[in-house]
C-alpha cells in the first residue's frame, strides 16, 4: 500500500467515524482539539524561527551540536512514519 493510498483510506476511516457520531459534546471535543493543535503547530513554527534567527551567531561547535540534534530528531520521526 503506498503513502497516499494509505492516507486515504484513514481519511475514509475517519470520515466513516465522525459521521456516526453525534451530540454537542463530540463537537466541543473537536473544536476543542483543533484549537490546542493549532496552538501547538504555532508554538512549533516561533521555535523553528527562533532556531533559524540563531543559526548566524552560533560557533562552530554549536552548530555542529544542532545539525546532530536535528539528525538525532529525524531518526526519530522516521522510525515512527511509515
Amino acid at each position: 500500500m503506498s503513502g497516499s493510498s494509505a492516507v486515504i483510506a484513514f481519511l475514509e476511516r475517519l470520515v466513516n467515524a465522525f459521521s456516526s457520531v453525534s451530540g454537542v459534546g463530540f463537537w466541543l471535543f473537536i473544536v476543542g482539539f483543533v484549537i490546542l493543535l493549532l496552538i501547538g503547530v504555532a508554538f512549533l513554527a516561533r521555535i523553528l524561527v527562533n532556531l533559524i534567527r540563531l543559526i548566524p551567531n552560533m560557533t562552530i561547535n554549536q552548530f555542529l551540536r544542532f545539525i546532530l540534534v536535528i539528525g538525532i530528531v529525524l531518526i526519530i520521526v522516521g522510525l515512527f512514519v511509515p
